[in-house]
C-alpha cells in the first residue's frame, strides 16, 4: 500500500521528512586537455540519479549520481572509439560503462533547500575504482526545483585509467569533469 508522506508523528512532534531530488536533465563536459598544448572535450546528456538530503543536514547525501560513458562523445568518431574501448574500457560492463558519484556532502548549505556557492565532497567509481573527489559547487533555484553547477578534477592513473596517446599526442594525466543539471523534487511514496 503506497501512500503520500506528508509528515509522520513521533511523541507528538512532527517530523517532516528529508527531500529527494531527481535529475531532470544535465551535461556533462569532461576537458581533456593535450600533452601538446590544445584540448578537446568529450560531452554526454546521459546524466542520471535521486539523491535524498538527510534530517541531520551534515550527513552525505543517500542515493548517487549516474554517467553513461558509452555515451561520450568528443566530434571525432575514432577518438570516441578509443575513449571508450581502450581506456575507459566501457565493454568490460559494470563498474566500467557508468561513472557514478555518491556518499555526496554539501559544505556551506543546508541540507533542506540547498542554495548558494560553497563546496562538495563525494566518492567517485570510475573505471572500477572508487575514490573521493571534492570541488566547488554553486546551485540556485530554477522554476520548481534546483540548477547545479559543480567540477572537479579527475587524476587518470587514480582509476587506474592508462594514458591516453595516439601517434605521439595524449592527454595530460588530469582531466577537468563539468557537470550541469536541473534537479526536481521526487513525490515520496
Amino acid at each position: 500500500m503506497k501512500a503520500t508522506l506528508i509528515g509522520l508523528v513521533l511523541l507528538g512532534a512532527t517530523v517532516v521528512p528529508a527531500p529527494t531530488w531527481r535529475v531532470e536533465k544535465g551535461d556533462v563536459r569532461v576537458i581533456c586537455s593535450m600533452t601538446i598544448g590544445g584540448s578537446f572535450d568529450a560531452k554526454t546528456a546521459a546524466l542520471s540519479g535521486v539523491v535524498t538530503a538527510r534530517a541531520s543536514g551534515s550527513e552525505p547525501f543517500d542515493g548517487s549520481l549516474a554517467v553513461d560513458l558509452r555515451t561520450l562523445a568528443t566530434g571525432i568518431a575514432l577518438r570516441d572509439e578509443h575513449l571508450r574501448e581502450n581506456y575507459l574500457e566501457v565493454g568490460k560492463g559494470a563498474g566500467f560503462e557508468t561513472a557514478t558519484l555518491s556518499e555526496i556532502t554539501l559544505n556551506g548549505f543546508t541540507a533542506d533547500v540547498p542554495e548558494g556557492k560553497g563546496s562538495f565532497t563525494g566518492v567517485l567509481v570510475l573505471h572500477g575504482v572508487s575514490k573521493a573527489v571534492t570541488g566547488p559547487v554553486e546551485v540556485r533555484r530554477a522554476d520548481a526545483g534546483l540548477r547545479v553547477k559543480a567540477s572537479f578534477p579527475v587524476e587518470l592513473a587514480d582509476y587506474s585509467i592508462r594514458k591516453p596517446r595516439y601517434l605521439g599526442i595524449g592527454v595530460r594525466d588530469t582531466v577537468q569533469v563539468e557537470v550541469v543539471f536541473a534537479l526536481g523534487r521526487s513525490a515520496r511514496s
